[in-house]
């Protein structure tokens, strides 16, 4: 059964309400601050007819003048990657009124410094597209294409390739740092999801292959990569893929979500077969989701808010958007069965807030683009039928 669009657009008008109360400070990152509640409200505003942008451009303003005076760091999470993008992105799909302002060209400046700040820490083996070396790939995508836009992409390709593990059978993978708490003469880690891990590196490849830019290499480390990855699925449980993986073989499940798990990494395995044309690819993607959509237990998928980073409305909208490319009543039921949940992690009217988020153990506000209200936010503007380009954030689409 799905939920009543009365029931998703209230909450949507409680989230869009305490989103826009918000003031315009200086915390501008694209994930957690400024940069993001504009992007919910230009969406929302798209959806509900309305034509007043002003306090979008108030929170794009601050975040870029944070980008221009150097208070950022290069990321995409929380620095100048994810300001510039949101920017790009919001012009470059009309939900900001520009008049004779070109944003290209308002960020052009930013071009080389991101490159740059980003192969450096590609080269030291961070392939991180939210905090680390890919963190400038979203953004170039969204730059007008040029001699030197295609000369970044293709020293960022060449430099995941140089990173590369690569093993006799023809199998590619990249180790992880575990975020720097790896100690050197420890065992190998890899990581296969979509937030931090080899999932994020196909999906980024597969956009720069479907642009033309290093389509040979491109290629190369993605057939190699989704390679190692089927190679080193579980063989029982109940997700196909771990976590983590180690040089040692064994089975461990990993939650229901986007940023770890079946669901992300189903999602890549899907884009890369779209992009490069490639059906297997699209067949073990839909595998993996008829899957995960029969798990609902909580000491499985581990689903206890309703965020889109790791709770129930990302849930419902991977399952959602793949339906539409695997129909199956599984996946649609799968669908229906999370954004039913969404409704029972809201608070109560009243309060200020409309949702918590879970993290460490307790639930605390969070009004984020990744995994608070505002993400909440755009999958039930999703569910309401509006546009879902922002999807690219996400390495979805």
């Amino acid at each position: 059964m799905t939920v009543p669009m009365a029931t998703n657009r209230g909450l949507l008008d409680r989230v869009y309400r305490h989103i826009h109360q918000q003031p315009v400070d200086n915390d501008v990152a694209l994930l957690s601050g400024q940069m993001g509640y504009a992007l919910l409200e230009a969406y929302a505003n798209r959806y509900f007819g309305q034509t007043d942008d002003s306090r979008i451009w108030e929170r794009v303003a601050v975040s870029l003048d944070a980008v221009q005076n150097g208070e950022l760091i290069h990321s995409f999470a929380g620095g100048m990657a994810g300001v510039a993008w949101g920017f790009l992105h919001l012009c470059n799909h009309g939900l900001l009124q520009t008049d004779e302002l070109d944003a290209q060209d308002i960020v052009a400046d930013l071009d080389e410094p991101l490159f740059e700040l980003s192969l450096e820490q590609l080269q030291k083996g961070d392939y991180d597209y939210l905090h680390g070396g890919l963190s400038a790939a979203l953004y170039f995508l969204e730059r007008r294409p040029s001699a030197a836009i295609t000369r970044y992409i293709e020293r960022l390709v060449k430099g995941l390739s140089d990173t590369a593990i690569r093993f006799p059978n023809g199998d590619i993978t990249w180790s992880f740092d575990d975020f720097g708490r790896r100690k050197a003469g420890q065992s190998m880690v890899y990581n296969p999801s979509l937030s931090h891990g080899t999932a994020s590196i196909v999906s980024i490849l597969s956009l720069f292959y479907e642009r033309n830019y290093a389509k040979r290499t491109c290629a190369e480390l993605i057939q190699g990569t989704l390679q190692w990855m089927w190679n080193h699925r579980n063989r029982s449980g109940k997700s196909l893929f771990p976590t983590v993986l180690t040089d040692v073989r064994e089975d461990h499940d990993s939650r229901l979500s986007w940023c770890y798990g079946d669901l992300g990494i189903a999602n890549a395995f899907w884009l890369c077969g779209q992009k490069l044309e490639y059906a297997p690819w699209r067949a073990i993607a839909r595998e993996m989701l008829l899957k995960a959509a029969r798990r609902r237990e909580l000491e499985d998928t581990h689903v206890y808010d309703a965020g889109l980073c790791h709770g129930s409305t990302g849930v419902a909208h991977l399952f959602r958007r793949l339906a539409r490319q695997f129909p199956h009543p599984l996946l649609t039921e799968a669908a229906d069965y999370w954004m039913q949940q969404t409704p029972s992690y809201a608070l109560s009217a009243p309060d200020e807030n409309v949702f918590l988020a879970y993290d460490s153990g307790k639930y605390a506000p969070n009004l984020g683009l990744l995994d608070g209200e505002s993400s909440i936010g755009l999958v039930l503007l999703a569910e309401l039928g509006a546009p879902m380009d922002w999807e690219r954030f996400l390495l979805l689409s």
